[in-house]
């Protein structure tokens, strides 16, 4: 994640649903059931009033799961109705698609994708997720080549507009000026000099080696012999 979330949002994650026509032909003639290849997970919160809105300005900033071959996931929020007076309490309306057929897998006939874990942040939100009172997660898998898919491990990030800023130490933000420089320390030259004196050094050895003879130094021989007395005191 590029933001620093904070710890999951405790919630409550309902089992996944294969959602199937409403019609009488749910079921096939051969008595195999009839998978739409459609499946829903409904998330609900501690708090049915107002979950994630506080003085901080909290929203739920990423939700993170691990894929299980759906190939697109819809993430629909229903929000606290601002007015009770004027919407009923199971108004559709108050049901929003934030997040909408959110490719999972690049090819649903192929396994790339299938168990990758995914992370959905605010930016890729088509709104703000704040006053939620419950979470829906539609999942899509149009292949027949897979017997079974859902999504695993769902985790609710929440993330502050006002996100505590940490100091940092003071070793850090003391600019050198104002800090008294240290002691000099005993026995040691000034830098100039020393430099100086390595370059003069430096000279003598380059003009030391440019003058050294071409030709070697010649063993202790006389005549093709060694002299026995040159090498003892060798």
């Amino acid at each position: 994640m590029n933001e620093k979330w904070e710890k999951p949002i405790n919630c409550t994650i309902k089992h996944t649903v294969t959602l199937s026509p409403s019609s009488g032909r749910a079921t096939a003639s051969q008595g195999i059931p009839f998978h739409s290849g459609c499946k829903a997970i409904d998330v609900y919160f501690p708090s049915v009033i107002n979950p994630e809105a506080s003085e901080g300005g909290e929203i739920i900033g990423a939700v993170e799961f691990q894929n299980d071959y759906a190939a697109f996931i819809t993430i629909r929020v229903k929000t606290k109705a601002t007015d009770q007076a004027t919407k009923p309490a199971s108004s559709d309306q108050d049901w929003k698609t934030v997040v909408n057929a959110f490719k999972l897998m690049p090819d649903c006939h192929a396994e790339m994708g299938s168990q990758d874990t995914f992370c959905i942040t605010r930016k890729q939100f088509a709104c703000d997720l704040n006053n939620v009172i419950s979470l829906r997660f539609i999942l899509q898998q149009p292949s027949p080549m897979w017997k079974d898919f859902n999504i695993h491990k769902i985790k609710l990030f929440k993330s502050s507009g006002n996100r505590k800023h940490f100091a940092l130490p003071n070793w850090l933000t003391e600019s050198g000026s104002s800090k008294p420089r240290r002691k000099e320390l005993e026995g040691v030259p000034d830098i100039d000099i020393l430099s100086s004196n390595l370059q003069q050094m430096w000279a003598l050895a380059e003009e030391a080696a440019a003058n050294q003879p071409e030709q070697s130094i010649g063993r202790y021989e006389v005549d093709g012999c060694y002299d026995i007395n040159l090498l003892a005191y060798t």
